[in-house]
């Protein structure tokens, strides 16, 4: 996947999730039957923040294919 794209899709996640106040407060459930390990959660504010950091870390990195190697 193209580093941009991923970037704005993060930013686009993280601001919609903030933007959203249905869900300030709310959280989102993954396997909640336990079929992999038992049932996680995140508030989908502590989402909108991890995603945002994620994005902020993946532009101070360089471009794909201009790595040093």
């Amino acid at each position: 996947m193209e580093n941009e794209k991923l970037f704005l899709a993060l930013r686009a996640g993280a601001r919609a999730i903030v933007n959203n106040k249905r869900l300030h407060g709310a959280l989102y459930c993954w396997d909640i039957w336990g079929e992999n390990g038992g049932p996680k959660e995140i508030s989908y504010l502590e989402a909108a923040t991890l995603l945002a950091e994620t994005a902020d870390k993946m532009e101070e990195r360089p471009p794909e294919g201009e790595e040093d190697t």
